[in-house]
């Protein structure tokens, strides 16, 4: 399927900056499988019209397979080196020196290195030569521009970004890619022919794929929000079955506890920390730092503090949509094969609940815009108190938005998803009373408090919602550009 590009206008705009600049550069592009960085990249060399040179990496193949896919692509390029010979990658890169020297010296070009992970096979002395390249050639040279690109990020910010060896200090400019956010989701989709989709329509489909290029771009246009789901995650020979197994074990070697992991964390909403995480999978800490750490760099994960807690033990949260998605309907002893029934469920309103708050954690920038505080730092934390006595009452804070600096401004932020406006009861308006009173009484005082409300279409205003005053943010406001 043929699909129109839309956004990345911050990366676009970065790539154009160092590679048409006068000096030659050297950038490292990175961000989860299938989100759209290799056709960034080509984009740009088209729409600026830039000549490249493009080498891709093939995943799980040896070293040999490797040299000899890169040989082919030097040939493609100037077919005057179709039958030469490489045994290792010092000779594959002085060859391609040698090809490069038959390019015009006034001319830009980009040589461009996708899935260098992959490409990067064990014992191979590939960063060692690519580090060899950049010093000895492409940095001397004007008009070239080496783009290194991949998926696993934990692998592109050790071993490129933040190399000690070859590559220490060499990258001109880094370039991380996340999903888009509900604002290019819509641009994407509207692009590509979804015109009739409402905003809770992509809404739903973003809480169940996220914002993944790849996958937004298989949907079915013909289709129902509901059956373009259906069609892309639970039809036979579905695009995305088998893609959650197949999408950790690109990016990480050993994926057996990056699983467990997302298992564990997509099963708590409200998060777990690593003694938690610890617990829970029978295992030490360190045993599970490394997985933590490859899964926070690679943006599937999100590390939390408490707000105010004083043993410094952040909390982890999952915010990859699609895991979420895969491993509450897709998979486990509730998997469903029948997405339009199950997505009328009850169980369905309370998982879309849930996910409705993770939503509104990964578009915090439009909540501030919404309310006025754009330009004002501020941190989001998680933030609970368990009561230690009979006649104490505790609560839980999922979205606390503290102001940073030396002011003292709390933003409580509740998020509702219901159909309709949503409408405050007694009871709920108790519930956040004693969410402020109880974060007053453990924090002493110290704060002003004021409750965000984030629904899908509005809040009643009636007595409780006068008495409470909080101010609202809708659906709507989440799809503002950041």
């Amino acid at each position: 399927m043929v699909t129109k590009f839309v956004g990345r206008e911050t990366e676009l705009k970065a790539l154009k900056e160092q590679i048409n600049s006068s000096s030659s550069s050297f950038l490292a592009l990175f961000g989860r499988r299938r989100i759209g960085k290799t056709e960034t990249i080509l984009h740009f060399c088209s729409k600026e019209k830039i000549k490249h040179i493009e080498f891709t990496g093939r995943f799980e193949q040896p070293k040999r397979i490797q040299i000899k896919a890169f040989l082919a692509e030097i040939a493609r390029f100037n077919p005057a080196f179709k039958e030469r010979k490489a045994e290792d990658w010092f000779d594959a890169f002085e060859i391609l020196r040698e090809c490069l020297d038959n390019f015009p010296q006034n001319e830009t070009l980009v040589i461009f290195i996708d899935e260098l992970p992959w490409m990067d096979t064990q014992r191979s002395g590939l960063l060692a030569e690519i580090g060899e390249f950049w010093n000895k050639y492409v940095s001397r040279r004007q008009g070239l521009s080496l783009v290194v690109c991949g998926s696993a990020a934990s692998y592109m910010l050790k071993k490129v970004v933040k190399n000690k060896g070859p590559l220490h200090n060499r990258i001109t400019r880094k370039l991380p890619m996340e999903q888009f956010d509900l604002f290019n989701t819509k641009r994407f989709l509207e692009a590509n022919g979804f015109n009739h989709y409402n905003n809770k329509a992509i809404a739903n489909i973003y809480m169940a794929l996220g914002g993944v290029a790849k996958y937004l771009a298989e949907l079915n246009r013909a289709c129902t929000p509901q059956q373009a789901i259906q069609e892309i995650c639970f039809a036979k020979h579905a695009l995305l079955q088998g893609e959650y197994e197949e999408l950790y074990h690109s990016l990480f070697r050993h994926p057996e506890y990056h699983y467990k992991v997302m298992t564990a964390l997509t099963d708590r909403w409200s998060g777990l920390t690593k003694s938690d995480l610890a617990n829970k999978l029978k295992v030490s800490n360190g045993h599970i730092t490394k997985t933590i750490e490859e899964l926070l760099g690679s943006g599937f994960i999100t590390e939390y503090s408490k707000f105010g807690n004083i043993s410094r033990e952040n909390i982890y949260v999952a915010t990859d949509f699609f895991s979420y998605f895969h491993n509450r309907w897709m998979a486990g002893k509730n998997k469903t094969n029948d997405w339009e029934k199950s997505s009328n469920s009850q169980e369905y309103a309370i998982w879309s609940g849930y996910t409705f708050e993770k939503l509104c954690h990964a578009h915090v920038k439009q909540i501030k815009a919404a309310i006025g505080i754009s330009g004002i730092p501020t941190s989001s934390h998680y933030w609970s108190y368990r009561a230690k006595k009979k006649q104490e009452k505790g609560a839980q804070i999922d979205l606390l938005l503290s102001h940073e600096g030396r002011s003292r401004n709390i933003e409580i932020i509740e998020c509702k998803y219901y159909d309709g406006p949503f409408t405050i009861s007694e009871s709920y308006k108790k519930e956040l009373i004693n969410k402020r009173v109880v974060f007053n009484e453990q924090t002493g005082n110290k704060y002003n408090v004021r409750f965000i409300l984030v629904t899908a279409e509005g809040v009643t205003k009636n007595e409780h919602f006068n008495e409470l005053n909080p101010l609202v943010v809708t659906l709507n406001d989440l799809f503002l550009p950041a």
